[in-house]
C-alpha cells in the first residue's frame, strides 16, 4: 500500500506543480474553458472556446483580468490572449519527439475548480485529417478522459511538462491534444501577424499511375494529375496547366497525395519554389511563387 500512496502523492503533487500555468477562459456564453500560460501576458487557449472578441476573462488563482485575442487559428483550434498583468509562470514544454504510446499523462482543467484525470498516450499520429477536411500534424490521442470546459488545457506528463494542448474539436468523443511543436509554429505566427500564413498553389489534383516510358525518368510509379488550376493562383503564373502531372515540389517527389500535402506545409508563402511536371511525356521543370491562402491542396 505504501507504493500506491506514494503514487497517490506524486500524482498529486504533480497536478498542484502545474496548476499554477493553468488557468479559467472565459469568453463563450454559459461555459468557461482552459488556457496554458505560455509567456509573459500570453495564454494559449482552444480557438472554439473563445466565441467572442471581446469582454473576454482569464482567472488566475482569485483575480479576473481582462484579455484581448491576438489570434486565432480555426485549423489547428489555437487561440492566442494577451493578458495584461498575468502572472502566471509559463509552462514548460516536451518535444513530440519524446513522446511514446503507453507513456503516463494527466489532462488537467479549470473550467471553474482545478480538475484532472489520468491516463496513458494511446497514440502519436504523424498526420491527421479531421472529420471537417483539416489537416494537423502531431495529433496525441488519449485514454485520460476530457471532461467538459478541459479543452485549451495541457495534457501533462510525468515531469509536469505540457506534450499538448486538450481539444474535443479532434476527438469526437475521444482524448485528443495538438502537440506543442505545432502550437509553438502557431504561437510564433500568430504573435507576428495575427494569424497564419498557409502556402497555397492552386491546384486540384489527383493520383495517377505513371506510363513506363515516364518512371524510369522521375524514379517513381505514380503523379499527381492537375485537374484545376485555380485563376491568378502562383500555379496559373507558373504555367502549369490541367492535363499535367505533378512529379517533385521542391525538390521531393509528389506520387501520393500526402507527398504533397507533407511538402506544402514546409512551404514559406512568398518564396519561390521549382515544380516538376510531365506534359506530353516529357519532364519539364517550372517556378512557382508560393501564395498564401485557407485551402488544402486536393
Amino acid at each position: 500500500m505504501s507504493s500506491l500512496s506514494e503514487l497517490s502523492n506524486d500524482i498529486a503533487g504533480l497536478v498542484e506543480k502545474a496548476s499554477g500555468s493553468v488557468v479559467r477562459v472565459d469568453a463563450r456564453h454559459g461555459r468557461a474553458g482552459t488556457g496554458i500560460a505560455w509567456d509573459k501576458d500570453l495564454v494559449l487557449t482552444a480557438n472554439h472556446v473563445v466565441e467572442q472578441d471581446e469582454e473576454i476573462q482569464v482567472g488566475v488563482g482569485e483575480r479576473t483580468l481582462n484579455a484581448t485575442l491576438a489570434g486565432r487559428d480555426p485549423a489547428t483550434d489555437l487561440a492566442l490572449l494577451k493578458v495584461e498583468g498575468l502572472n502566471a509562470p509559463a509552462m514548460p514544454r516536451a518535444k513530440v519527439a519524446d513522446l511514446k504510446p503507453g507513456q503516463i499523462v494527466l489532462a488537467i482543467g479549470r473550467p471553474g475548480g482545478l480538475k484532472a484525470t489520468f491516463g496513458t498516450i494511446s497514440a502519436v499520429s504523424s498526420s491527421w485529417r479531421g472529420w471537417r477536411g483539416s489537416e494537423i500534424e502531431h495529433l496525441i490521442q488519449t485514454n485520460a478522459p476530457l471532461y467538459p470546459g478541459f479543452s485549451g488545457g495541457p495534457l501533462v506528463d510525468v515531469e509536469g511538462r505540457a506534450i499538448g494542448m486538450n481539444s474535443w474539436v479532434f476527438g469526437r468523443g475521444d482524448g485528443r491534444a495538438i502537440a506543442m511543436d505545432v502550437a509553438e509554429r502557431v504561437v510564433e505566427s500568430l504573435r507576428a501577424d495575427g494569424r497564419i500564413k498557409r502556402a497555397y498553389l492552386g491546384i486540384g489534383t489527383q493520383q495517377v499511375q505513371l506510363p513506363e516510358s515516364v518512371r524510369s525518368k522521375v524514379a517513381q510509379e505514380s503523379g499527381l494529375l492537375v485537374i484545376s488550376v485555380d485563376p491568378k493562383s502562383g500555379a496559373e503564373q507558373a504555367g502549369i496547366m490541367q492535363g499535367d502531372t505533378l512529379v517533385a515540389l521542391d525538390g521531393a517527389g509528389t506520387a501520393t497525395l500526402e507527398d504533397l500535402y507533407r511538402k506544402v506545409r514546409t512551404l514559406k508563402v512568398g518564396g519561390a519554389t521549382r515544380v516538376k511536371i510531365v506534359r506530353g511525356g516529357e519532364v519539364q521543370e517550372l517556378t512557382l511563387t508560393v501564395g498564401e491562402g485557407g485551402k488544402q491542396e486536393n
